[in-house]
């Protein structure tokens, strides 16, 4: 039988603290060579300027295949940005198991890994936050940082003032205290914590508005080569940590942009996450900007999909069909 578990029920089955400490896993055995995945492929069909990623990763006893779509035309649909599936194998005997909505587990898997960097690379002591973007990953972040820290003070920018300010009353219901700003730059002047989740090809944050601070900074949003959410100067004078080396140096315009222009060698990351996790590498070192890069690695989703499907099918979650 085959198990088909959507959004809703995976929010239902796997919140984003139980996410953390498999992640923190995950990366860890990843950084130490434990872990299989093959690079991200990516396809671009002809005719309607869109991309799929195809992703690919083994966790144990179970093969996870990844796929997301980024259309720019899924908002005439009200769909979201990014969609996609995850579908989870036997690894012993190729038997399929599961097909699990990628979107909901992207946004939990994502900010569980961001709650991660933020437990290790923040200021010690950093209570105020700043969040730029007002999408499913500023929701997901909001929820995931609070697992780590007691934030004293919530500031959120997002283009769309109306989609802000409905997050920020979403987070109200969640006991989190968010103050909508009129701009990026007011989100990060005083914040100790920096969470850039756009969709932007262009720096949506100032070197100057992080100036003379110790601030950590997790920036997610801007996936490929030529687009980025930090300016070459922030980038480069900043302890840069990744979760792959290897896709940072291939795919992160926020990396690659400030290599290409000189500013950075290719030797600039300091660090991987799961490194720093498993105890072979150093996280924040005094006085700094420590900068983490997220791309999302494939074994993060086989992890959390697996979780997902033994915790469905303890509480017979989901829907069986027959296949083949």
């Amino acid at each position: 039988m085959l198990r088909v578990i959507n959004g809703e029920t995976a929010r239902e089955l796997y919140p984003i603290a139980d996410a953390i400490p498999d992640m923190a896993d995950a990366l860890s055995r990843f950084s130490t060579g434990q872990a299989y995945q093959h690079p991200r492929i990516t396809a671009e069909p002809p005719g309607h300027d869109g991309r799929v990623l195809i992703m690919p990763a083994a966790s144990g006893d179970t093969f996870g295949l990844k796929m997301l779509s980024m259309f720019p035309r899924a908002g005439e649909k009200n769909l979201p940005g990014v969609q996609g599936v995850v579908i989870l194998l036997d690894a012993v005997h190729g038997e399929p198991l599961a097909i699990i909505d990628a979107t909901v587990v992207t946004e939990i898997r994502t900010a569980a890994v961001s709650a991660l960097a933020t437990e290790r690379l923040a200021p010690a002591g950093a209570t105020t936050l700043g969040v730029i973007g007002s999408g499913v990953q500023a929701r997901g972040h909001l929820l995931g940082l609070a697992k780590v820290r007691p934030w004293e003070s919530i500031k959120l920018y997002g283009r769309t003032a109306a989609k802000a300010h409905a997050l920020a009353e979403w987070a109200a219901g969640q006991g989190l205290k968010v103050e909508v700003v009129g701009s990026a730059a007011e989100a990060v002047r005083d914040a100790e914590v920096v969470c850039t989740v756009t969709s932007d090809s262009e720096p949506v944050i100032r070197d100057e508005d992080i100036a003379g601070r110790n601030v950590h900074i997790n920036a997610v949003g801007a996936f490929g080569a030529e687009w980025r959410e930090a300016p070459s100067a922030l980038v480069a004078r900043s302890r840069i940590i990744v979760d792959s080396r290897e896709s940072a140096l291939r795919e992160a315009g926020d990396v690659m942009i400030p290599i290409q222009e000189g500013l950075l060698g290719e030797d600039a990351i300091a660090a991987e996450l799961g490194e720093v996790l498993a105890g072979t590498a150093q996280g924040r070192i005094g006085d700094e900007v420590t900068f983490f890069k997220s791309l999302g690695l494939p074994i993060e989703d086989v992890v959390a999909c697996d979780m997902v499907y033994r915790r469905a099918v303890e509480r017979a979650a989901g829907v069986e069909i027959s296949f083949p």
